[in-house]
């Protein structure tokens, strides 16, 4: 079965907003950890040449355990978010390919 991932842009109207919802990230994603050990992972970029933006990766191992953190988002981060009412684009998608290189 595929990877589940899902892409979120979120454009803020400053840095400081940008800067302070990575921080609320950073403590939100610390506190759910309960059955996905493991099984998902959030990656969070801000634009080098645009620091008002950035990108969350979250890639699950299955649909249900992306279900899980959905719901949990849904009622956890996406509030949060909104307050700050940046411009925003998601994408979730599964996974057709992978190409790593190097390593020995």
């Amino acid at each position: 079965m595929p990877e589940i991932r899902r892409t979120i842009m979120n454009t803020f109207k400053d840095v400081q907003e940008c800067q302070m919802f990575v921080m609320i990230l950073k403590q939100k994603w610390s506190e759910f950890d309960i059955k996905l050990k493991d099984k998902l992972t959030v990656e969070i970029a801000t634009d080098v040449a645009d620091p008002c933006k950035h990108t969350a990766y979250v890639t699950a191992k299955s649909v249900e355990d992306f279900k899980l953190v959905e719901e949990w988002a849904r009622k956890e981060v996406l509030p949060l978010r909104n307050k700050f009412a940046p411009k925003n684009n998601t994408f979730t998608c599964e996974l057709d390919a992978r190409f790593e290189f190097g390593g020995g």
